[in-house]
């Protein structure tokens, strides 16, 4: 049985928006993974697509220049480290080498290599069977990988070809929203050149792109809110992230920048723009002709489940796809996690438990963290929440149930669901 989901009001200004090159930054701040430490020094010149860390997990210098500094940044996760690089005006590449795979294995380490968010994906995903390549963004203004299944259906053919034969993957699917029209033609004709391939439409509700959705709805394979998809042995990639993975193998060029959208009525003229990894909020937001200062949100990701933030120089990550601020006090109802209007009491309607996917019951979780009720979170589980943000965009009381769920959640011990 197929898990839906809620419709949020369509905001998709940049739908039809062509991918701008955003002008070299004056600086970049590249964020440096946790137990990663900095392999340059303070006053070292490094080339586009050098090596910048040591540990486990790959960064690259995303622009070309000179190391300022290693600087501790909080942020809205907590604090972290970060290449601070002055760009210098040639903007050279490094020396790179196209890498080679030959199985499972080596072609996993050679996109962890690379510094993707895709390496570490394929690693929890060994035994995948399945690829749905995710091309659903369910929430509003979120509009990058629509653009790059519109522009980038070669890469994305070569990505899915290559990942198919290398990870021993049967079949792939990719998913577009049904009200994505042009992206789904697109996506048809890779699916088309491609073998054991097929384009899927679904549903353009939200949270449409979770694994508990995704999975669900696309494979037939049950999955519960505990699970992730690579337990069900189905390996989720981003459009981008198999057109990268074409790139890569073809280039050399490491992971150094990504699409994203700068949006929000305080935003004169909305765009997708490709930004080098490291990108000062504020740089983006300038070319957008973005006015900041009577600014009453700043999020980075969608509006359900992005991350509020007050300053405007931290750094673009490499799993940011959008940039949205806003002036104008956001309504309930209008897809905001912080609302305009003061919540009043919960009127027992039980909208929030029909539109959860996880079948979880928010207003009696509510009650039960108001009285710090351990037992009746125990059998209530919001632990399996995956923060998707359904239940504050449907209370008509305006009453804050994500954070009541995350709260709750932090109570109990669990961490929660994961989305891709």
């Amino acid at each position: 049985m197929k898990i839906k989901g809620i419709f949020l009001d369509r905001e998709k200004n940049t739908d039809r928006s062509l991918t701008i090159a955003l002008p070299t930054p004056e600086r970049v701040a590249v964020p440096l993974p946790a137990g990663c430490k900095a392999s340059v020094r303070t006053g070292q010149w490094v080339l586009r697509g050098n090596s910048i860390c040591d540990g486990e997990k790959a960064v690259h210098a995303s622009v070309s220049g000179k190391v300022e500094e290693i600087r501790t940044i909080a942020g809205p996760d907590g604090s972290f480290e970060a290449v601070v690089i002055k760009a210098d005006e040639e903007q050279k590449d490094a020396a790179v080498k196209i890498p080679r795979a030959e199985d499972k294995e080596s072609f996993i380490a050679a996109v962890k290599a690379s510094g993707s968010p895709a390496g570490e994906k394929l690693e929890k995903a060994k035994s995948a069977d399945v690829m749905i390549v995710n091309g659903i963004e369910s929430e509003q203004y979120l509009t990058a990988e629509n653009r790059c299944m519109l522009d980038d259906g070669e890469l994305i053919a070569a990505g899915i070809a290559l990942t198919e034969k290398l990870m021993g993957i049967g079949k792939t699917y990719i998913a577009v929203a049904s009200d994505c029209k042009e992206a789904f033609a697109a996506m048809e004709k890779v699916s088309a050149k491609v073998p054991d391939t097929t384009t899927v439409k679904l549903r353009c509700d939200h949270p449409g792109g979770s694994d508990l959705m995704l999975v669900n709805n696309v494979t037939g394979r049950g999955i519960k809110p505990t699970e992730t998809a690579a337990e069900k042995n189905v390996l989720v990639l981003l459009p981008s992230e198999v057109a990268f993975i074409a790139s890569y193998f073809e280039t050399g060029m490491p992971f150094v920048e990504r699409r994203v959208t700068v949006d929000g009525d305080l935003v004169k003229t909305p765009c997708i723009m490709r930004a080098p990894i490291g990108t000062p909020l504020s740089a983006l937001l300038a070319f957008a002709d973005a006015n900041i200062k009577p600014a009453e949100k700043l999020i980075i990701g969608g509006m359900m489940t992005g991350r509020s933030v007050t300053d405007t120089e931290l750094p673009l990550g490499a799993e940011d796809s959008a940039v949205l601020i806003f002036m104008k006090p956001i309504e309930a109802g209008k897809g905001s996690l912080k609302t305009s209007e003061k919540a009043t009491n919960c009127i027992k309607c039980g909208r929030c438990a029909q539109a959860c996917p996880a079948k979880l019951m928010p207003m009696k979780i509510e009650k039960a963290l108001k009285k710090r009720n351990k037992a009746a979170l125990e059998r209530l589980r919001p632990d399996l929440c995956i923060g998707c943000g359904s239940c504050t965009y449907i209370c008509p009381a305006k009453r804050e149930l994500n954070e009541v769920m995350r709260q709750a959640a932090e109570i109990f011990g669990g961490k929660g669901g994961e989305q891709s």
